[in-house]
């Protein structure tokens, strides 16, 4: 019996205008492992991760979520066949003009009637979340505005666990942050890679975080997904243009 990969793409490239960002791009990943996708800053990761998400189409090419092909204006699709998708942005993407607390209860208000939640229980499984990513009560009325950095990120992390999602997908999560929020994204992601309920897809620069999750990255360049110790220089010259 063939085991379906989690997330699947089939030469998948994207362009913005004529600039090509994503070039050909194929990987199979299984349900439960980790990709760690590396690379300069501006050479596309958060575009990668986008796609891979299905919260913006390919160009050309195919992506599958569990078999399935996301459609970013159908979002709910997704849940229907059980796919649930958490995303933490890399500037944090929260709502400047809603709460903590509000923030967090978005995607399960959102899927409310497919997951089967009334609004205490939105509520009482948001207040949760905060509270394990240690969000002091007193900021969850707050605006992100009112927020530093390191509790945005906790807010954040939150929102997009809010869901219990099987796929995580993470821009530069542990960037520009205290140490103790550092750590404890850390630990969270480090619990995270041993569930194997949940595929995660991690675009970072950061060497401690790539040490931490013990993945051999692969690299970002020039619109090119590398495999592990791979160059430009193997995919021909043309790739190097």
């Amino acid at each position: 019996m063939t085991t379906l990969p989690a997330l699947e793409l089939e030469h998948a490239s994207h362009r913005y205008g004529d600039l090509w960002v994503l070039r050909d791009v194929s990987l199979s990943l299984p349900a439960g492992e980790t990709l760690v996708v590396t690379g300069e800053n501006g050479v596309g990761k958060s575009t990668l991760l986008y796609v891979c998400a299905g919260l913006i189409p390919a160009t050309s090419g195919r992506v599958r979520l569990l078999g399935h092909v996301p459609n970013p204006n159908r979002p709910s699709e997704l849940v229907h066949h059980g796919v649930r998708r958490g995303f933490v942005f890399s500037g944090g993407g929260l709502l400047s003009n809603t709460s903590a607390l509000g923030n967090v209860t978005l995607p399960l208000r959102y899927h409310a009637d497919l997951f089967g939640l009334d609004e205490a229980a939105i509520e009482a499984r948001a207040r949760e979340l905060l509270g394990e990513l240690r969000v002091s009560q007193a900021d969850f009325h707050a605006l992100p505005a009112h927020l530093s950095a390191g509790v945005r990120r906790r807010v954040s992390l939150a929102r997009a666990l809010a869901v219990s999602p099987n796929f995580l997908f993470l821009d530069d999560p542990d960037a520009d942050l205290d140490a103790a929020t550092k750590r404890l994204v850390y630990d969270l992601l480090e619990r995270l890679r041993n569930d194997p309920g949940v595929t995660l897809i991690v675009a970072t620069t950061s060497s401690e975080l790539i040490e931490r999750l013990g993945v051999p990255p692969r690299e970002l360049a020039h619109g090119y997904l590398l495999g592990p110790g791979r160059s430009l220089s193997t995919l021909g010259p043309a790739a190097q243009c």
